[in-house]
């Protein structure tokens, strides 16, 4: 994917970064392996290794239709703390699907998510030439909600019921930005 300047790939609080497989570490599986992490992640029906978390980096990597990001926080001497993901990329019709995850708890709370959200809005818009954002998260994910939220992106819909959490039906909340 050709990507231009990474002049906006930055913000007083972060600095996105191409993700690659040499990323990967023992922090980074942590948070996969951390259930309050991974709470509202579906990657927590799998087990996480280094390896599998490699290889998994590596194919989106590799993904023409897909723009996987690091996170690092200036607040956290620009530690790895997250990542943000564009998939899939729709050319035809100027869409792209986001999601993200902010690993270190350390870094909750600190408008972080909504800064690279923000961040990689940009990219879409102007390096992308995207026109259209979407993002799904659980409607208990109150903290995504309204990072997204803070990012400029709208609540689309709701589907009611949509996943199960701890057993019970959870609504699936639908938000767009538009670019």
């Amino acid at each position: 994917m050709e990507l231009g300047s990474t002049a906006d790939w930055q913000t007083d609080k972060i600095e996105l970064f191409l993700l690659g497989p040499e990323h990967v570490g023992p922090a980074y599986v942590g948070w996969l392996s951390d259930p309050l992490v991974g709470r509202y992640l579906e990657s927590r029906f799998v087990e996480h290794s280094e390896a599998s978390t490699r290889a998994f980096v590596s194919a989106q990597r590799a993904d023409p239709a897909a723009l996987f990001l690091g996170i690092r926080a200036r607040s956290l001497d620009m530690r790895h703390v997250g990542n943000v993901k564009l998939a899939p990329i729709d050319r035809r019709h100027g869409l792209g699907e986001m999601g993200i995850l902010i690993g270190e708890r350390s870094a909750w709370g600190r408008g972080i998510a909504s800064d690279a959200i923000s961040a990689i809005a940009r990219i879409a818009r102007e390096q992308l030439s995207l026109r259209k954002l979407t993002a799904g998260c659980y409607a208990s994910n109150i903290g995504s909600e309204k990072a997204f939220l803070r990012a400029g992106f709208e609540v689309e819909a709701r589907r009611r019921d949509h996943f199960l959490l701890d057993g019970r039906p959870e609504d699936l909340v639908l938000m767009a930005r538009w670019l």
